[in-house]
């Protein structure tokens, strides 16, 4: 690399070194962090932990040069503005995350604090540049264990929908006809029966074999409703919020801007499976008279909006270092979301209800 031509302005600088100038220098050669003073936006001063983090051995190559040249060249402008607030700020501290290019081309992750100083009688700005590409590399494997986890998540709902869906089908195709076909031999035997007694308690069981009928169909809907299925997530919102209204007397309303809406299978469940959580959540908690669910698509989004006017509760307990063993539900709901490319918005507070909203990426042609 060609050597860049010290400024006569930084050697003079060098020449005149006052002994507490000289004794500073001393100090910040042996600093662990890497240090450099900047003049007029040019670099007049590097420590020796500053070149070794860059790969230089002569200071001389990086004197005279501009500040911004050890930035990556796509974050150059914002450092420049980073620098031009170092020295409208009097005293105050900044520190930010940017990149280095050393020497050998090769990125350096740092951690920058910048702070505007007096040198030579002159404005400057001292910057000291802290390595943090091991820190980078523990947060890229953590990003990729909790990716992992999230696609985990996602898996783990669908192969249980599967499972939910072979063990309707089971229900219906096989337990359900057998029940059935049991009521019509019943109903068949009661038609030729003369003794009352006997009649009486025959009508007993065909009582119980019609219960067990109705269980099992719920069951079976419970499981994997096959409108989610056969009909998609608009119906199957709707059917899901009519059994709500049914089970609690809670008033509900539901408004959608789409009759249908075509999505991957794994949206579909996901979304199915995180709405019925929040309904049960609203059973569980909420004290609510009234659940409203809002669906609206657009041709990139899709949006669904559980809101209903319980009792509410302070969203801060959600934190990490305060979630309570009962809100993991919503936790799970949050990393499904999130494995979907999407957001899940909780507002709430003590006494006025609750809004949760879940919204994904979709591709939708003609909306």
């Amino acid at each position: 690399m060609r050597k860049t031509r010290i400024s006569a302005r930084s050697q003079k600088l060098h020449q005149n070194l006052t002994e507490g100038e000289e004794n500073y220098h001393r100090i910040i050669d042996l600093a662990r962090e890497g240090i450099a003073i900047h003049v007029d936006g040019n670099i007049v001063y590097v420590n020796l932990k500053l070149m070794e983090m860059l790969g230089y051995k002569n200071p001389a190559d990086l004197l005279g040069r501009s500040a911004t040249d050890l930035v990556e060249p796509a974050r150059r402008e914002i450092s420049r503005e980073m620098e031009a607030t170092m020295l409208s700020a009097s005293e105050e501290l900044f520190s930010i995350e940017d990149v280095y290019m050393r020497k050998d081309g090769k990125l350096l992750p740092v951690e920058v604090s910048a702070i505007s100083i007096q040198y030579q009688g002159s404005p400057a700005v001292q910057v000291t540049a802290h390595d943090i590409s091991e820190r980078k590399k523990v947060e890229a494997e953590i990003w990729e264990y909790q990716d992992m986890l999230k696609r985990l998540s996602s898996d783990l709902i669908l192969a249980e929908e599967a499972q939910r869906r072979n063990l309707a089908i089971v229900l219906h195709d096989h337990l359900g006809q057998s029940l059935a076909m049991a009521k019509i031999k019943m109903a068949g035997v009661l038609n030729i029966i003369e003794d009352e007694d006997l009649r009486i308690k025959l009508k007993a069981i065909e009582t119980d074999i019609s219960d067990a009928v109705k269980q099992t169909r719920s069951i079976t809907y419970e499981l994997s409703p096959p409108v989610l299925h056969e009909l998609g997530l608009i119906e199957a919102l709707e059917w899901r919020l009519e059994k709500f209204h049914e089970q609690t007397d809670i008033k509900t309303s539901y408004d959608h801007n789409v009759d249908t809406i075509q999505l991957r299978n794994e949206q579909e469940v996901i979304l199915f499976r995180s709405v019925d959580e929040v309904l049960k959540n609203i059973i569980k908690h909420a004290e609510a008279s009234i659940v409203l669910i809002t669906a609206q698509a657009t041709r990139y989004s899709f949006m669904l909006k559980i809101q209903d006017n319980g009792k509410g509760f302070d969203t801060s307990i959600l934190k990490p270092q305060k979630r309570k063993t009962g809100s993991f539900g919503l936790f799970s709901i949050k990393e499904r979301i999130e494995y979907l490319g999407g957001i899940l918005d909780i507002q709430s507070s003590n006494g006025s209800g609750t809004v949760v909203t879940l919204n994904v990426p979709v591709s939708l042609e003609g909306i």
